[in-house]
Formats: structure tokens, sequence, C-alpha cells
């Protein structure tokens, strides 16, 4: 049985109210990360607010049903409609397994005229030269706003596991940073959600169980809050 949170009697949820399974879980796991949420819808309106993910395979879930990963989560709770374009192993210059980078995905981001267009950088991005990576991102920025001049450009920080990071994340933060605020974007810095949590990780330890994306959808949204974007 999932245990309630303390603080779920001061948001005047009765525990009676929860629905047994997985629904108690997401609720849950919301309460505890202290973020209102909205139910998760099942199906969009038609003129729903489109918005596109780019990154890695933690942003698309690997190893779960592909509504599970953070963006589509995050979707769910805000009505809109999520095109996911992440893909396993890529990176701003790490081909992920069909041959792409970042790069490529924000083209596909272009075709689509979204509202939004939510970057995260990428532990696939270890071990390569910081300033390939730097000017990778710079690159890729600068296409989402030449192409995108009025879609909103969203940077999250890199996701680790439920151990420190090594040093390098931290440098491929402060580039991340510099380079969307360079084209007026937005960085949401979620820090270390699953840090001292090996529960929230798959037996890969790479990448989280379903119960580890929720927690970084609401790391997420919570500085998405902050910064009004929802």
């Amino acid at each position: 049985m999932t245990r309630m949170p303390a603080g779920a009697a001061a948001l005047g949820v009765s525990a009676a109210a929860l629905v047994l399974g997985g629904a108690a879980l997401v609720i849950a796991t919301v309460l505890s990360a202290n973020v209102h949420r909205h139910p998760i819808a099942a199906d969009q309106p038609a003129d729903a607010t489109t918005v596109v993910a780019v990154g890695d395979s933690i942003m698309d879930g690997n190893g779960l049903d592909p509504d599970q990963a953070w963006p589509k989560v995050i979707a769910g709770y805000n009505g809109w409609h999520m095109v996911n374009l992440a893909t396993n192993g890529a990176g701003f210059v790490t081909q992920g397994n069909n041959g792409s980078i970042f790069a490529d995905q924000v083209k596909e981001a272009v075709q689509l005229d979204p509202s939004m267009v939510v970057i995260s950088g990428s532990s696939n991005d270890l071990g390569v030269s910081e300033s390939d990576v730097q000017q990778s991102m710079i690159s890729a920025m600068d296409m989402l706003r030449h192409d995108l001049p009025h879609t909103t450009i969203v940077a999250v920080s890199p996701v680790w596991n439920e151990n420190e990071p090594p040093a390098q994340l931290d440098e491929i933060n402060d580039d991340m940073e510099a380079a969307v605020k360079s084209v007026h974007g937005v960085y949401l810095d979620i820090g270390r959600p699953l840090l001292g949590k090996p529960g929230y990780m798959q037996s890969d330890d790479v990448h989280p169980t379903a119960d580890g994306q929720l927690v970084i959808a609401a790391a997420v949204e919570e500085r998405m809050r902050a910064a009004h974007l929802v």
C-alpha cells in the first residue's frame, strides 16, 4: 500500500478519496513533491497547445510505456498536445540509436510550429569535448529561435541517477543555461530529483522507473510554475 505523504492532510486530500492502484501512486507522488496537479487527460482537444520535446532516452521514457515519460505526464497535467521526439542514446553531439543528434530533432520540431519546445541536456554527451557540446548547443538554440521566432524555448537541466553526478554534467548545465538565455529562452534547473532514491531507477541504473518519471515531472513543472510557463 502507498503511504500518504505527511502534507496530504494540509492539502485537504482525503485518503478515502484516492483510487487504488496506479492512480493512488500518481497522487501520492504528486503530493510528495508538494506541487499542485490536474488530472491527466486521455485525449486532448483539437486546439490544444502543441509542445515538442527534444532529448534522450530518459526523456522518451525508455523501458516504459511512452505515456509514462515525464514530458507526456506534464502534457497530461496541462492539457497540451505533446510530440515527444526524444531518442534513445542521443545528445547534442552523441548520435542516438537511430543516428540522430538533438539538432535533427530540432529540425523536426521546427516543422511542427509548436507553441513551446522543451529541450533537455543529456549525460550521453559525457566524455565529449565540452567545446564541441557547447557549440552544438548554441547551434541548436540559434536554429530554434531563427526558425521559430515566437515559440517559447525551454531548456531543462540533465537528469542523473541516485548518485552524485560527474563534474562534466555541471558544465553541460552551465553551457545550456547560457545557450538558451542567449536566444531569450528559459532555463529550468531542476536540481537532482532522483538523488539518493535508488528505488526510482530501473535495473540498468540509468533510466527512471514510472515513479521516477513522476518525480522528474513534478520537479520540472514546479520550475515551470515558478517561471510562469504554466
